[in-house]
C-alpha cells in the first residue's frame, strides 16, 4: 500500500509538470488551470512536495520522522506565502496565507514570519546551514577582491625599487639601468606624462619643438667653461702640423628631437593575458601563477612562478599552446629569468612604442660619467634604459637579417659616442663597403680617415690599426704601464697629450670577407686579441650571419654580441651560440649578450633619424675640420708602375723570403712571420713586395697565395733587382 501511494504521488507530480509544459489535452489543461488558480507562480511547490513524498514512500528503508513532515509542510506554506506577498503571485492559497498573517502582524511581520519559517523548514528537512552559506559568500568575496588587487598590482607602474639605478638582469658589469631620479634632474615638458602610465589613454607620439641649445657635459645641461690648452705630445693618431688646438664643446641634447613615446592603455590587455596564461597552463595540469608583469616597449614579460613539483621543461614544452591561446606569435620563454626564481613569458604588445636615443642619453646611467665610451643600446622588457661601456666589452659583433634595425643601431652607437667624447679623446675609422650607411659622417673631426668604401682601403686601415697597436705597446713598455688609462694618467701628470681611443666600425663584414677573407680575418682577430689594453675597439656588423663570415676565430675574439631578428635557429646559434633570435619581432627588437653575461637580454633598440644624424654632424663640423692620417691610403691606392717598384726600397728579408716561399710552395703573412720571427706589419709588407714582383699571386680568399716562381726563377729575379741574399 505504501509503494502504491508513492507511485500515485509520482504520477501526480509528472502530470503537474506535463500540464504546465503542455497545453494539449483537456485533463492536462484542467490540472494546469487548477495549479495556477490555487498556487499561481508557486505551482512548483506542491509538485516538488509530491516528488519528495514519493521518494520517501518508494525508498525501502526510508522512515520519515514526523518532525520532518511538519518542517517540510511549514517550508512549503512559507514559500507559497512569500510568492503571495511578492506581487500576489501565490494564487488563492498564497493570498489566503498573506491575508491571515497581514491581519495579525502587518505585512512586515508577515515577511519576517514566512522567511523564518522557510529557513527553519530547510534546516530541519535538508540540514541547510545559513552560517556555512555566509562563510562561503564572504570567502568568495575576499577571493575576488584579492584577485582584483593582484591584477591591479601586476599592471601598476614600476615600483621605487625598480626605479633605483641597478644592474640589469644579466648581472654584467657593463650594463646600467635607468632610474627615475635621472628624469627628475633633467628638464621635462610640463605636459609630459609617464611613458608607462597605462591607466590614461594618451596619444602614441607627441613631437615638441626643440629647446634652446645648451652644452651637454656628461653631468647636466649647461655651458662648459673654456679650458686652457695642454702641452702637445704628438702621436700617430694626430698628424704632425702647426694648427692650433681647438677648444672642443660637446653637443647639446636639444639637437635630438623631443619625441614622447607613450604607451596606449594596456591594463585590460595585461589582465586578460594573465588570465589566459594561468588558465591555459592549468588546463594541461601545470600549476603556475603570474607574480609579476614587466611592460616593455615592444613586448611584455610575464613572470611565472611554478607550483610545487612543477618542472620548468613542462612550461617550455607548452610554448606553442600558449601562443595559440594568446593569439601572439612569436612568443619567447626565458626559463628561468636570471637572478629570479621565475619563468619569463615574453608576449608581443598589440602596438609597439618608440624608444628614442634622446630618452637613453638623458638617463643618469649615461650621464653619470663612469663609462669611458658609453653606448646607448635601448630599453629592456621592463622599460629600463640599458647603457654599455665599449671599453669593457671590449669589442662588439652585431648581426641580423636585412631590414631588422642593424644600421639604425650602428647610428645610435656612434651618436652615443659623439655626445660624450671630443675628437682629441677619440678617433674613429668608419668602414662602409655598402657606400650608403656611414658616408653621412664624412667631415666629422673625430675621423682619422675619410669613410672607407673600398675593400683595399679597409685592409690598409686595419693594417694601420695593427701597427698603431704595436707602437702603443712599445710606449706602454717604455713607461712601465699596462693599459691606456694608466698611460693617459701619467701623460696628464707630465702635461703631455693623452692617447686617444680608437673605435673601428665595420658596417658590413661580409663584403670585406668576400674580397679578402684571409687577410681581413687575420687583421680583425689580431686587433680583437690584443688591442683592448691600448684603447682600440671594434664594432663589427653583418647581415649575413653564416659561418663563412662570422668565423670561429672572430667569434672567439669578439665575445660581446647583439643579435637582431634572423630567419632560423641556425643563424641564431652562429651569432649567440644559442637559439632565440629567430623569435624576435624585428624593427629594433634585439638580444644583447655582453662578455660576462650567462644569457642574453632582450632590448628594444634606440631609434635615431637621418635628420638628427645630419644635425649632429653639422654641429661637429662647425667646430673644426678633420685631421686625417697621411700615407695610410696611398699604400693601398692600387698597383704601382715599374719605375715606382724600382725606386721603392725592398725589405732586407725580401730575398730570403722569396726563396722560402718558392721552397715551401705556399705563401702567407703568417708563414713569413714564423720563418723570420718578424711582426705582422713587416711580414705583410714583405708579402706585398713578393706579390708586386710576381713571386706569388694575389689574394684567393681564405686560401694561401699561389707561388708563381721556382727557385731558379727567384735567383734570376734577385739578380735583375741587384739584391743579394
Amino acid at each position: 500500500m505504501r509503494e502504491i501511494l508513492g507511485v500515485l504521488l509520482m504520477l501526480a507530480a509528472l502530470l503537474g509538470l506535463l500540464a504546465i509544459a503542455s497545453h494539449a489535452g483537456s485533463i492536462l489543461a484542467g490540472i494546469r488551470d487548477g495549479l495556477m488558480f490555487a498556487f499561481g507562480s508557486a505551482w512548483f511547490v506542491p509538485v516538488a512536495a509530491a516528488i519528495a513524498l514519493s521518494a520517501y514512500m518508494l525508498w525501502p528503508k526510508a522512515r520519515p520522522r514526523g518532525v520532518d513532515v511538519v518542517a517540510g509542510a511549514v517550508a512549503a506554506v512559507s514559500l507559497i506565502g512569500l510568492f503571495g506577498l511578492a506581487g500576489n503571485a501565490g494564487g488563492a492559497v498564497g493570498s489566503g496565507i498573506d491575508a491571515s498573517l497581514t491581519g495579525l502582524v502587518t505585512s512586515v511581520g508577515a515577511w519576517a514570519l514566512l522567511v523564518a519559517g522557510l529557513v527553519i523548514g530547510l534546516i530541519v528537512t535538508i540540514h541547510f546551514s545559513p552560517g556555512a552559506l555566509l562563510v562561503t559568500a564572504v570567502g568568495a568575496l575576499r577571493a575576488a577582491n584579492a584577485e582584483r588587487a593582484r591584477l591591479r598590482d601586476l599592471v601598476a607602474a614600476p615600483t621605487a625599487e625598480k626605479a633605483r639605478p641597478v644592474r640589469s638582469a644579466s648581472a654584467s658589469s657593463d650594463l646600467l639601468t635607468r632610474s627615475a631620479a635621472s628624469f627628475a634632474t633633467a628638464p621635462a615638458a610640463p605636459d609630459q606624462a609617464n611613458v608607462w602610465d597605462v591607466d590614461e589613454p594618451v596619444e602614441r607620439l607627441e613631437k615638441k619643438p626643440p629647446a634652446e641649445p645648451a652644452a651637454f657635459n656628461g653631468e647636466g645641461l649647461r655651458e662648459l667653461p673654456a679650458s686652457a690648452p695642454a702641452a702637445v705630445l704628438r702621436v700617430v693618431a694626430e698628424p704632425v702640423d702647426d694648427l692650433p688646438e681647438i677648444d672642443w664643446k660637446l653637443p647639446s641634447i636639444a639637437l635630438l628631437d623631443t619625441v614622447t613615446a607613450r604607451r596606449e592603455r594596456m591594463a585590460d590587455e595585461i589582465k586578460r593575458n594573465v588570465k589566459i596564461i594561468e588558465t591555459t597552463l592549468q588546463t594541461f595540469g601545470v600549476e603556475c601563477k603570474v607574480v609579476g608583469v614587466n611592460p616593455g616597449p615592444a613586448v611584455t614579460q610575464y613572470e611565472l612562478q611554478p607550483g610545487p613539483g612543477v618542472q620548468v621543461k613542462r612550461i617550455t614544452a607548452l610554448q606553442n599552446d600558449l601562443s595559440l591561446a594568446l593569439a601572439a606569435a612569436p612568443l619567447r620563454i626565458e626559463a628561468p629569468i636570471p637572478g629570479k626564481s621565475a619563468v619569463g613569458i615574453e608576449v608581443p604588445n598589440k602596438s609597439a612604442s618608440l624608444v628614442t636615443i634622446r630618452e637613453v642619453i638623458e638617463t643618469a646611467a649615461f650621464r653619470e660619467g663612469t663609462n669611458k665610451l658609453a653606448l646607448g643600446l635601448g630599453n629592456d622588457v621592463s622599460g629600463q634604459s640599458i647603457v654599455a661601456d665599449l671599453t669593457r666589452m671590449p669589442h662588439l659583433l652585431i648581426a641580423g637579417a636585412t631590414g631588422q634595425g642593424k644600421s639604425v643601431c650602428i647610428n645610435a652607437l656612434i651618436t652615443s659616442l659623439l655626445f660624450q667624447v671630443t675628437p682629441d679623446k677619440m678617433r674613429m675609422l668608419l668602414i662602409d663597403p655598402k657606400r650608403v650607411e656611414l658616408t653621412g659622417y664624412n667631415g666629422l673631426p673625430h675621423l682619422a680617415l675619410p669613410v672607407l668604401v673600398e675593400s683595399h682601403q679597409a685592409a690598409a686601415a686595419l693594417r694601420w690599426a695593427v701597427a698603431e697597436m704595436d707602437r702603443r705597446y712599445k710606449l706602454f713598455s717604455a713607461e712601465g704601464v699596462r693599459n691606456i688609462a694608466a698611460y693617459n694618467e701619467k701623460a696628464t701628470q707630465k702635461l703631455a697629450r693623452p692617447l686617444p681611443y680608437v673605435v673601428i666600425v665595420i658596417d658590413e663584414l661580409a663584403d670585406l670577407m668576400m674580397v679578402a677573407a684571409g687577410e681581413i680575418e687575420e687583421l680583425v682577430c689580431r686587433i680583437a686579441q690584443l688591442a683592448r689594453a691600448v684603447g682600440i675597439h671594434l664594432v663589427i656588423a653583418t647581415q649575413r650571419p653564416s659561418t663563412d663570415i662570422i668565423t670561429g676565430l672572430i667569434k672567439a675574439n669578439v665575445p660581446s654580441r647583439i643579435a637582431f631578428a634572423v630567419g632560423s635557429q641556425v643563424d641564431s646559434r652562429v651569432i649567440l651560440d644559442r637559439v632565440g633570435a629567430e623569435k624576435l619581432l624585428g624593427r629594433g627588437d634585439m638580444l644583447y649578450q655582453p662578455v660576462d653575461a650567462g644569457s642574453p637580454t632582450r632590448l628594444q633598440g634606440a631609434f635615431i633619424s637621418d635628420r638628427e644624424v645630419e644635425s649632429l654632424v653639422q654641429f661637429w663640423t662647425g667646430q673644426g675640420e678633420p685631421r686625417y692620417l697621411e700615407g695610410v691610403l696611398e699604400a693601398a691606392a692600387g698597383p704601382v708602375s715599374e719605375e715606382g717598384r724600382s725606386e721603392r726600397r725592398l725589405d732586407p728579408l725580401f730575398a730570403r723570403a722569396a726563396r722560402a716561399v718558392a721552397a715551401e710552395g705556399a705563401a702567407s703573412v703568417s708563414l713569413v712571420q714564423r720563418k723570420f720571427n718578424v711582426g705582422y706589419s713587416r711580414a705583410g709588407r714583405i708579402v706585398d713586395q713578393l706579390a708586386e714582383h710576381r713571386v706569388i699571386g694575389s689574394y684567393q680568399g681564405s686560401k694561401s697565395r699561389e707561388v708563381l716562381m721556382n727557385l731558379p726563377d727567384v735567383d734570376e729575379l734577385l739578380e735583375q733587382l741587384g739584391v743579394e741574399g
